[in-house]
């Protein structure tokens, strides 16, 4: 989702944008046209900086860094070695200066700013401690496809499978945004979409090292006119 405004800044280095940061850090307009969930003024008590096993805790405190720290925090809760996917938009990362670059827009948050006004709230947390543990991948290639198509579709979802996790998380959170520009090619300005999406976390001494990210793109892409509604067919018609 966050990539969806790295465009934004693709003319910039990092360390500018980097300086860029750290020049507006703590100044209130970091935070201005950001809705913090209610839960933000908590401290959270078994996030990313608290100790016992990862809960819901976790997921409020990933969200809320987001409008608290924004990307000179958020980059600090993933470990050294790690891999990122949003898989909406066909996103990999797997080095902390191209994860920045991502969170980044995110910091220019203003009522006025290109990325619009944004608010993310937990909904659903189910996750739990795990044996030192690693993705188990599948050998060899099914019937139907050739090496080079499974390559291509399975390429982004082996990586990280070499990586250990102690713990794992799954967040189902829902996201409402008011654009300031198009979204994605489709006509956005003015308008308030809202979705939901979903995003499993692998954790090594409580920082990720796996991401997927998934959300409803298609429900976005209905709110502003680029899609049409799923007729449920499945459904028993009145009379019928």
């Amino acid at each position: 989702m966050h990539a969806a405004y790295l465009d934004q800044h693709h003319d910039m280095d990092v360390s500018a944008l980097r300086r860029l940061f750290l020049k507006r850090a703590g100044a209130a307009a970091l935070l201005g046209g950001f809705v913090a969930p209610t839960h933000a003024a908590e401290e959270p008590t078994r996030g990313f900086r608290g100790t016992g096993a990862m809960d819901v805790t976790t997921g409020e405190d990933w969200i809320d860094t987001f409008f608290t720290g924004g990307a000179e925090a958020i980059v600090h809760y993933y470990a050294d070695d790690f891999v990122f996917e949003d898989v909406t938009l066909f996103q990999t990362i797997s080095n902390k200066d191209d994860l920045y670059r991502a969170f980044l827009p995110f910091n220019n948050a203003g009522p006025d700013s290109p990325a619009g006004i944004h608010q993310f709230d937990i909904v659903r947390y189910d996750g739990g401690r795990a044996s030192t543990h690693r993705g188990v991948t599948r050998g060899g290639i099914p019937e139907n496809y050739t090496a080079e198509l499974w390559d291509s579709l399975t390429a982004d979802i082996l990586q990280g499978a070499d990586l250990e996790y102690d713990e794992w998380a799954v967040m189902n959170w829902i996201w409402k945004a008011t654009h300031n520009a198009d979204f994605l090619g489709l006509p956005a300005k003015g308008k308030t979409t809202h979705t939901r999406g979903i995003t499993f976390h692998c954790y090594r001494d409580r920082k990720v090292v796996r991401e997927f990210t998934f959300w409803n793109y298609r429900s976005v892409a209905i709110q502003l006119g680029g899609a049409e509604p799923q007729a449920k067919f499945w459904l028993k018609q009145p009379g019928g």
